[in-house]
């Protein structure tokens, strides 16, 4: 999961500073808000809901999860709320689009890591 997270924020680095060159400061850092909207919760997910692994922690596992996704939901609607209330100057499709963007983008790439806990390290 913590792959995941990298390459978000290395796509949401990349969509700021396309979207610099491209039209200026406030769509740049609204994209960027839009990002970190999504990396931000995912971290907080990811925290919690690989913190435990096994069958004996079974109970752990799915109370670990719980707290992790609806800790995610609280953080996602707290982010875009105060991004929409105290940010004066801001492009709110960019700010959406950067978001949907970085959320596929994590989507996309949690079907291209294995999460098998024999896996080689290596």
């Amino acid at each position: 999961m913590y792959k995941v997270i990298i390459v978000q924020l290395a796509v949401t680095i990349f969509i700021t500073a396309i979207s610099l060159l491209i039209s200026g400061t406030v769509l740049a850092y609204s994209a960027l808000l839009g990002g970190l909207i999504s990396v931000v919760p995912n971290s907080y997910f990811a925290f919690h809901a690989f913190r435990y692994q096994g069958a004996r922690n079974a109970q752990n596992v799915v109370k670990s999860f719980i707290r992790g996704e609806l800790g995610k939901i609280i953080i996602t609607v707290v982010l875009f709320a105060l991004g929409f209330t105290l940010i004066t100057s801001l492009n709110e499709l960019a700010l959406i689009l950067g978001f949907t963007l970085i959320h596929f983008t994590g989507v996309v790439m949690s079907g291209f890591i294995s999460y098998s806990p024999t896996q080689n390290k290596t």
